[in-house]
């Protein structure tokens, strides 16, 4: 199993620091807002490199901004029958109705970004800001996870739950409870639930 992260708005790498697992090899990608013309061309440029890898079963979490990437990679992998699972995170479904002001003030509550920081989470954001989204007509084929938390004060418990609408199976629908929109980074919940799920993936 390869897992492939993809980090919120203004995040990176060190997102997922300490995400390593059994059995599972794990990819953190880094992608920068001003890289790409849209979200669909930095789709395209990521499900190019993760099509690269040998392992025959591929896995996506993506939190916030990450998740809409997430989603948009696994519509162009998932007819290969290798994409098992996708966990989208703290975000809206892609409606093309993105708050990016909320995402951007809960991006830098609580810690004083540089002035790269800041540019680099704004770059990100413009991106976002484009998307379009898609039509909710059941566009996701492969098994997904929806994961949010009741004390997000970007993306509201009822907005996580719409993701079904573009799923084609039902999701499951995770509620961890606490760590704000970014609860990936102090909840260990969820490394737990991602560590689960893959693991009886792998053993099928």
């Amino acid at each position: 199993m390869h897992l492939f992260c993809l980090h919120h708005a203004g995040g990176t790498t060190a997102s997922f620091a300490g995400w390593r697992f059994a059995d599972v090899q794990v990819t953190k990608f880094s992608y920068r807002g001003r890289n790409f013309p849209s979200i669909a061309a930095a789709a395209e440029s990521l499900a190019e490199r993760i099509g690269t890898s040998p392992s025959p079963q591929l896995a996506l979490y993506g939190h916030s901004m990450g998740a809409v990437l997430a989603f948009e990679i696994a519509l162009l992998l998932q007819d290969t029958g290798r994409l098992e699972h996708v966990f989208l995170a703290a975000a809206r479904p892609p409606s093309g109705r993105h708050d990016v002001g909320a995402i951007a003030a809960a991006a830098v509550s609580g810690q004083a970004l540089s002035e790269r920081a800041r540019e680099v989470l704004l770059e990100d954001l413009e991106l976002l800001a484009q998307y379009p989204g898609r039509p909710a007509n059941m566009q996701l084929t492969v098994p997904a996870t929806v994961l949010f938390s009741s004390d997000d004060p970007v993306v509201p418990a009822s907005e996580s739950r719409r993701w079904v609408e573009w799923c084609a199976q039902e999701p499951r629908l995770l509620d961890i409870g606490t760590g704000g929109h970014l609860f990936h980074l102090s909840n260990p919940d969820v490394r737990e639930i991602v560590r689960r799920t893959l693991s009886l993936k792998a053993s099928v």
